[in-house]
């Protein structure tokens, strides 16, 4: 009897072994024979695996678990079909007749995370769409704010009412991170200290929306960005990724007078920290950036570059510019027009395609051509990284 219990048991070990993860889907009017199953590192997307179909089902299996997070499928077009929630049960099949109506999604196995990501978003994203349709129809029928409010309401409800007592569970992190809040108390209930939150879209999103809507100031913004950082703990995935989502935004800012923001992450962060895959070279690129950037400020004299400081004029544009570069003949044609309607200005053109190539990109942080400076009489910089026909809009409110 024991050998028999043993050779059963050695028999289910290796199925055991193979199975840690078992993720199936089952989508309606789905051809493909071939899908790719990724996974969000915020709003982009990675390929863990691709899939085959077998008899309609599009299966995902591992030796080793998934980290907890919201995985995506694509189809051979590397179009997105769905999103799943994958906690730490991951034997379960997805049942989909509609991809477009999440509340004909069906989960089948012991996946309750699963079925209540399902659930909520099903809710989450009717109840947006009723509210849009009330917000446009306002200007028609005022009181529709009043619905609209009470759908906001019933849907905060909606949420907390999915939440389970399980510690630590990933389907109450994903209620915490949709909390809508004002931009005064934007960020109260997002859990940045949770690495979960950047394996999907949505942290990038607030990201965008939160900073694209703050007054362009840089003192402002480095404080915002201080503030996230230490909310995130000691979680190093949430900060890095927040440290490298605002060193890709403010590398080259919208806004002229926003270079001290680079300079802050740079000299606060990047050089004080311990980072994955940043290496000494990089950080030496970076610290020789952020110090060419003080001698670039706008309002700080630009560095002497030919006989720049001798010309005698109101204004002077420094154009740099490459003479294969199609782009700067185009501006070059605007310059010209300004001046001829702006005789106090001068335009002082300086060719990056030469022996001094590298310290003139450096220098005077060219990223590319053409590379626009506008200075005043004593030669202190008051625009720049600014198109050809921006230069007149310049002179014009000085």
């Amino acid at each position: 009897m024991i050998k028999k219990l043993l050779f059963v048991i050695c028999l289910l070990v290796p199925t055991i072994v193979f199975s840690q993860t078992d993720i199936q889907f089952e989508i309606d009017n789905q051809q493909d024979s071939v899908y790719y199953f990724c996974k969000y590192i915020g709003a982009k997307s990675l390929v863990l695996d691709t899939l085959k179909s077998q008899n309609g089902m599009i299966c995902y299996k591992s030796k080793t678990k998934l980290p907890e997070g919201i995985y995506l499928l694509k189809n051979s077009n590397n179009f997105p079909l769905t999103e799943v929630l994958v906690s730490n049960r991951q034997h379960f099949t997805v049942i989909i007749n509609d991809l477009d109506d999440w509340s004909t999604y069906k989960v089948k196995g012991n996946a309750k995370e699963t079925k209540l990501y399902y659930e909520l978003m099903a809710k989450v994203r009717k109840t947006e769409a009723d509210i849009a349709a009330l917000e446009s129809e306002e200007g028609y029928h005022p009181e529709n704010w009043k619905i609209a409010d009470s759908l906001k309401k019933d849907l905060d409800n909606f949420e907390e009412s999915l939440r389970i007592k399980k510690k630590g569970a990933f389907i109450n992190t994903v209620i915490s991170s949709l909390k809508r809040h004002t931009m005064a108390d934007y960020w109260d209930d997002f859990p940045l200290n949770d690495a979960r939150v950047i394996t999907y879209p949505l942290i990038e999103n607030k990201l965008n929306t939160y900073f694209d809507n703050l007054y362009n100031d840089a003192k402002l913004i480095n404080e915002e960005i201080d503030k996230l950082i230490t909310k995130t703990g000691d979680c190093i995935a949430v900060r890095d990724y927040l440290l490298w989502y605002f060193y890709i935004k403010y590398f080259n800012p919208k806004y002229i007078n926003l270079d001290d923001v680079y300079i802050h992450l740079v000299d606060e962060y990047f050089m004080k920290l311990d980072m994955p895959n940043v290496t000494s070279s990089m950080l030496n690129i970076m610290a020789d950036r952020a110090s060419y950037l003080e001698n670039l400020k706008i309002g700080a004299k630009l560095p002497e570059i030919g006989d720049v400081y001798s010309i005698e004029a109101s204004y002077i544009v420094v154009v740099f510019y490459d003479k294969t570069c199609q782009k700067c003949a185009k501006e070059g044609r605007i310059l010209e027009e300004t001046r001829e309607r702006h005789p106090e200005m001068v335009i002082f053109p300086v060719e990056i395609n030469s022996t001094d190539i590298n310290n003139l990109l450096s220098k005077y942080d060219i990223q590319s051509t053409p590379m626009i400076y506008v200075l005043d009489k004593d030669k202190h910089i008051i625009a720049k990284r600014i198109k050809a026909e921006q230069v007149e809009l310049i002179l014009n409110m000085d």
